[in-house]
């Protein structure tokens, strides 16, 4: 299965402001810069991980994003499931299938995204943050500034 690149996106942006201090506000296009990905892309992203809890947003001049939550308590299930808007890996229902009402397939796949998503269920941010030096290092961004996961 191949996640969305909203979905990916989603990780990317969860994964930089768990490695920002929890009193640190940062901006939609300090992400969007690190992760070269375009600002009015992270800006839809933002406003649906804001409307799932995953993060705050403070507007105003002085404003930014941040974790809307602890790291340990965001299951890296939950946030593909919020962000993935269809999860089923096979369109049978829309297509006119020959196969229909005598093919395997479907719930074959089904039981496969269900395994997926029970390994990622076994994860939180946490867990996908816990070398923050290492990353900070990938991100080119200053580790002296930045705390770890809480």
């Amino acid at each position: 299965m191949q996640l969305t690149r909203f979905t990916d996106y989603a990780l990317r942006a969860l994964t930089f402001l768990a490695l920002q201090p929890t009193d640190r506000l940062s901006t939609i296009t300090e992400v969007a810069d690190t992760f070269a990905i375009s600002r009015n892309h992270v800006v839809k992203i933002v406003h649906q991980l804001g409307i799932k809890g995953y993060i705050e947003t403070v507007r105003g001049k002085h404003g930014g994003i941040r974790l809307g939550r602890s790291a340990v308590s965001i299951n890296l299930r939950d946030v593909v499931m919020d962000m993935e808007n269809i999860l089923c890996p096979a369109y049978c229902k829309t297509d006119n299938c020959r196969l229909a009402g005598g093919c395997r397939i479907q719930g074959i796949l089904r039981k496969a995204i269900n395994a997926f998503l029970e390994v990622l269920g076994e994860y939180t941010l946490a867990d996908v943050v816990n070398d923050p030096a290492r990353l900070c290092h990938l991100l080119g961004m200053d580790q002296d500034q930045l705390l770890a996961v809480s």
